[in-house]
């Protein structure tokens, strides 16, 4: 992997290239990898990593990485170097590792091992990071770990949760957790929950997606559900709690969904639409995979396995605005399975964002400008274009009735123009012929006389 971190280095930079022009774009910070650390079965997808997620304890910043092996811990407050501050073995190699954070602490979980539950305490993590809890007395294995802040309760999914999930309590002490119950829900085992305001909104994997009232634990009850069709994943609500994004990890290529939320309290949710740009080529039964979703403010940042880190403004919830994309996973031309970016981590109150590749390991990046919960689409043109992955030609729509006059280049990605055009005003779409094209990556830079712009990035196949 040491000539894969110089191709990603290269790769950054090329990127950022490419995509110059825009207001918006995620840079590169920093990475970190270990070629020395274990792999976990199955060995052919050279799985070293998993889940991620970050803390800030006084005034220093924090990422934590699941390994096969270990749990990682950096110091990420230089995000150029993140430094390896802590390394905990578990019990067995594995896939699966998750985390969240609460009071300073970081709570682990693994579906892969029996190792219960580990706390780690950051309160001074700058000296030291300590172990203060590691039990399988209450449970022993877990898929997802999902933490209400506000009540101080974990609830765990899946794992020895086979029906609804298990309810712990730390808000008395957040190193000495206490069991409540285990809830059965109507829709089965959970894979990933979301939580707010004592209300669990259950990602029930086949089942759906279910919504349950747990101010009483004891006594769950079920709001509405949705069949959604596919391998119900993960989810989280936009600021104002009027929408739910939710993936479906399986089968491929399912988009991802957004859920009306406004009349749950007449016991009613709807779909209000679906969204997914795709970035590399589609190889038959393989395609893009949204799996992790996470919002800050008005930014919804989806880690899509071989296609990266994807940010999406849902200022407007219902017409969300593809604002950046970075690949961890670059050496991928067609889609292959499960490779890339597991999680992200967008809460970092420097504004800089954790992401785990499970190949390639630690990534830092930000947005430019320092954006996450500022920009706004107001700078950005909408257009369509399709078909991408395109073959002989491209066609290109501006979404829009006052587009001014506009012009389009398509460039590769080191920069270079391949072709450009130019569109009188009232012209809203127009065909690009991409023959003698060679396959590949591309971006079409797209501007109006307005100042408007937008970078799309397009597959030829």
């Amino acid at each position: 992997m040491k000539k894969l971190l110089f191709s990603l280095i290269i790769s950054a930079l090329t990127l950022q290239l490419a995509q110059s022009q825009s207001p918006y774009e995620f840079t590169f910070l920093g990475h970190w990898d270990d070629d020395a650390l274990p792999l976990a079965s199955p060995g052919n997808l050279n799985l070293q990593y998993s889940g991620c997620w970050g803390l800030a304890v006084n005034g220093r910043e924090y990422a934590v990485l699941g390994g096969a092996a270990h749990i990682l811990f950096f110091d990420v407050t230089d995000p150029t170097t993140p430094k390896l501050v802590g390394k905990f073995q578990g019990t067995a190699t594995t896939i699966w590792r998750e985390f969240k954070s609460y009071k300073n602490r970081i709570y682990a979980v693994s579906d892969g091992a029996a190792e219960g539950l580990m706390i780690f305490d950051l309160s001074h993590a700058q000296d030291s990071i300590v172990r203060t809890y590691w039990s399988t007395q209450l449970f022993e294995k877990a898929h997802t770990i999902t933490l209400d802040t506000v009540s101080g309760r974990i609830y765990l999914n899946g794992g020895n949760a086979t029906q609804g999930i298990i309810v712990l309590d730390v808000s008395q002490n957040p190193d000495l957790p206490t069991f409540i119950t285990h809830a059965t829900f109507q829709g089965g085992g959970l894979h990933d929950s979301y939580v707010r305001n004592d209300t669990i909104y259950a990602s029930s994997g086949s089942e759906g997606y279910y919504i349950y009232a747990m101010k009483d634990p004891f006594n769950p009850v079920l709001l509405a559900q949705v069949n959604t069709g596919g391998y119900n994943h993960n989810s989280w609500l936009n600021a104002a709690g009027t929408y739910a994004y939710y993936t479906e990890e399986i089968p491929v290529g399912r988009p991802i969904q957004i859920v009306n939320l406004q009349n749950l309290a007449l016991g009613e949710i709807e779909s209000a639409g679906y969204f997914l740009d795709k970035f590399s080529v589609d190889t038959g039964d393989k395609t893009a995979i949204p799996h992790n979703v996470y919002i800050r403010d008005n930014i919804l940042f989806d880690s899509q396995y071989e296609d990266g880190l994807i940010a999406y403004d849902i200022s407007n919830p219902t017409q969300p605005v593809l604002m950046a994309e970075y690949d961890t996973h670059p050496e991928n031309a067609t889609y292959s399975g499960y490779f890339g970016n597991w999680g992200n981590y967008p809460w970092l109150p420097s504004g800089n964002i954790i992401a785990g590749d499970m190949q390639n390991g630690l990534f830092m990046v930000k947005l430019k400008n320092n954006a996450v919960g500022t920009q706004t689409p107001e700078d950005q043109l909408s257009v369509q274009i399709s078909p991408n992955p395109a073959h002989d030609q491209l066609n290109i729509r501006l979404q829009t009735s006052a587009a001014g006059a506009w012009s389009w280049k398509l460039c590769n990605l080191a920069g270079q123009m391949i072709s450009n055009g130019n569109q009188l005003e009232g012209s809203l779409e127009t065909t690009l012929l991409l023959t003698g094209v060679p396959q590949g990556v591309y971006f079409l830079k797209i501007d109006n006389t307005e100042g408007k712009k937008v970078i799309r990035k397009v597959v030829v196949e």
